[in-house]
């Protein structure tokens, strides 16, 4: 499959909204608004993944100071920090149909990149017990719980450290 990864512009917010609301619960799905701010407050680490035009998912993120996301940072883009040391993975949304393929590890490793020609740190994110595995496969640390009270789930901080030898 030819899928194409390219950053996000505020022409793919209808999508975006659309997929979001097939991957997450409603507890857990970022708004409209949300999703309109991130993509005007961090563009170069929102990221798309399309096959002949059509969407079939995203990733994005904002830059943080520290490895632990907190819940207001979803919402509020006032703490996005260009010059920021880590990558925090708001969400990785790939539509049902086209799991299993690869989508997503595209998007993760095109994020993971951005990342480190950036400079950052490392990449951070908060997941459920069940994707632990998944995103070890990356490299990614599990930390312990997450404070995060997001969606009244049960969340884990999971870092990826970053070696820059540039």
């Amino acid at each position: 499959m030819d899928v194409n990864v390219r950053q996000a512009s505020l022409e793919d917010l209808d999508d975006v909204v659309r997929i979001e609301k097939i991957c997450f619960p409603r507890s857990e799905a970022a708004t409209r608004e949300s999703f309109e701010g991130r993509l005007k407050a961090f563009p170069e680490s929102f990221f798309v993944a399309e096959l002949d035009g059509k969407m079939l998912g995203f990733i994005n993120g904002s830059v943080i100071e520290g490895e632990i996301i907190r819940d207001e940072f979803y919402s509020d883009i006032s703490f996005h920090n260009p010059a920021g040391d880590y990558q925090s993975v708001f969400g990785l949304d790939v539509l049902p149909e086209y799991r299993g393929k690869g989508i997503a590890a595209t998007l993760m490793q095109g994020m993971i990149e951005a990342a480190r020609k950036a400079g950052r740190k490392g990449v951070t994110l908060c997941c459920k017990e069940k994707k632990i595995s998944y995103y070890e496969k990356f490299g990614f640390v599990a930390i312990g719980k997450s404070d995060s009270q997001h969606g009244n789930a049960v969340w884990y901080d999971m870092v990826l450290p970053l070696i820059n030898n540039d």
